[in-house]
């Protein structure tokens, strides 16, 4: 899929924007990293089976980023996969995974880079994320295992940020909205689980990486804003998002036995009912029959690096110059 790149070009880091459609959004989203002082990454934007419009729109207004296209969307762990493969192979040191609906803070990416400074086994690290629609309100400071009712949730504050989330500490879990990944660990552990089409395939490889002694860690200082609800994560009326939410559950609960009150009969009875306290009934039946198939579906090990790629690409757009490290103020 790469051509071997020459070291002298390899970038330290390489920013693999995942998107679907939403061409302004993925736009802005280039465009801040882009941005980037004093460390700017390669930029690569795959771009998971958008209308040709929407691509074609992206093309033009970003002339500086390496260009993937999926073409049908084959889900986010594939999807971002694409993007791993491809910043592996071209030297990489780290990989940082962006969903194509954050704006970046011009240091963010050297300040998360400071996070991992010195510290070999840190694996992950995840930024500061504030809500794009109350810009001082925190969506996520990273994730932890609350034991009851038992869940994985997000670090968040309910007003604005007064530096309640300041102190850098090491995670359970992380979204992956935004994080970056070392590449030793992706070597190690493999890539990000493909049976997950969308969901839980960020906390699975928390779960792995910790499992083999790498540290997921939250880096206060590094901030980006998210264009997610205020009002609701879960509040999509498409059957297809909770059909995709319940079968994911499923195969997170298979996958991981021995968290038994994560992925246990507590844990989906209370997946379950707060679905109907939070009155959203449309999305009960969808959830339960996803959950149904997840139970039912075969199961496969983490794609490996080295293994054959499951999808290959269109290059529409080969990085038209190396991108530097250091970069002028």
């Amino acid at each position: 899929m790469s051509e071997p790149v020459p070291a002298a070009l390899r970038p330290d880091v390489i920013a693999v924007v995942l998107g679907y459609n939403h061409p302004d959004d993925t736009i802005e989203c280039l465009r801040s990293l882009g941005s980037s002082r004093p460390i700017r990454p390669a930029l690569h934007y795959v771009d998971n089976g958008s209308e040709p419009d929407a691509c074609r729109c992206v093309m033009e207004a970003i002339p500086f980023a390496r260009v993937l296209r999926l073409d049908p969307n084959v889900g986010v762990g594939r999807g971002f996969n694409v993007g791993l493969r491809d910043a592996l192979a071209r030297g990489a040191r780290f990989v940082l995974l962006v969903n194509n609906d954050v704006v970046a803070a011009p240091d963010m990416v050297a300040r998360l880079l400071e996070a991992v400074d010195g510290t070999p086994r840190v694996g992950i690290v995840v930024p500061k994320i504030f809500y794009h629609a109350a810009p001082r309100r925190v969506w996520s400071a990273g994730s932890r295992y609350r034991r009851w009712p038992p869940a994985v949730v997000l670090r968040r504050t309910r007003d604005d940020d007064h530096g309640q989330l300041d102190s850098i500490r090491e995670l359970e879990f992380a979204t992956f909205c935004v994080a970056l990944v070392r590449c030793e660990l992706l070597d190690e552990v493999g890539l990000l689980d493909t049976d997950f089409h969308v969901f839980q395939e960020d906390y699975d490889l928390c779960i792995r990486a910790r499992a083999a002694g790498w540290s997921v860690r939250y880096a206060p200082e590094a901030h980006v804003w998210h264009k997610v609800s205020l009002s609701t994560q879960t509040g999509s009326r498409n059957p297809e998002f909770w059909r995709l939410y319940g079968r994911s559950e499923a195969l997170f609960a298979r996958k991981h036995p021995d968290w038994p009150w994560l992925t246990g009969p507590v844990h989906r009875a209370y997946v379950a009912l707060r679905i109907l306290a939070e009155r959203k009934p449309w999305g009960f039946r969808p959830f339960l029959r996803g959950y149904a198939e997840g139970i039912r579906a075969e199961l496969h090990p983490p794609p490996r690096a080295s293994d054959p790629p499951q999808d290959t690409p269109a290059i529409l757009r080969a990085e038209p110059e190396p991108a530097g490290r250091e970069m002028p103020p």
